[in-house]
């Protein structure tokens, strides 16, 4: 069984769920082979009655928790409150910080910045205009990943499933950029689609 961290291409898919905010992604490899289970922690009754009442929660803070193949904890990702853009910390399982994924407010593109846990610029993550491609390129502009949202399939047109593949280009990244890599394809929809209507 392969590693969520040494593993290309990694498909990053939601269940398809109807009338539920409640964030949730399996990761994948090319061959279907499970690496990751990602799940929300700490919602209470409290905010998922919120998120019911609420119009679009796309700026609601999100914690969760990726477990491997072996349902281990390897990695805990919180998202910010946000009112225009989102700060994502990537972080060891115990709240460790090991990098952020800072949005970028761009008109008509969506784009990131990669943060190492001093807060400085190690990467970018660039997207085009529909949001369906993404380049992830290192503080000297060279690209070292690409994600691709897919398109949905006929079950999943009405509910909130999105599938993301993240293409590595390197196996030997340095540390924090390539757990950050790893993160990237599931931050990019947290932040950017996550609890829209």
């Amino acid at each position: 069984m392969q590693d969520l961290f040494n593993t290309a291409p990694i498909v990053v898919k939601q269940p398809k769920r109807f009338l539920i905010d409640q964030s949730e992604y399996y990761c994948y490899d090319r061959s279907g082979n499970h690496l990751a289970h990602v799940y929300e922690v700490g919602l209470d009754g409290g905010m998922q009655a919120l998120r019911i009442f609420a119009g679009n929660t796309a700026g609601f803070q999100r914690k969760l928790m990726v477990n491997d193949a072996w349902r281990r904890p390897r990695l805990y990702i919180e998202k910010s409150w946000a009112l225009f853009t989102a700060t994502t910390t990537i972080a060891h399982p115990d709240g460790r910080p090991i990098g952020y994924i800072e949005q970028d407010f761009k008109f008509f593109k969506a784009g990131f910045r990669l943060l190492d846990p001093w807060k400085r610029h190690i990467g970018t993550i660039s997207g085009n205009f529909f949001g369906f491609d993404f380049q992830v390129s290192d503080a000297h502009e060279h690209e070292v990943a690409r994600v691709n949202r897919q398109m949905p399939d006929i079950g999943e047109l009405f509910t909130a499933a999105d599938s993301y593949v993240l293409w590595p280009r390197y196996p030997n990244l340095p540390e924090p950029l390539k757990t950050l890599v790893v993160a990237s394809g599931i931050t990019i929809d947290l932040v950017l689609m996550e609890g829209k209507r």
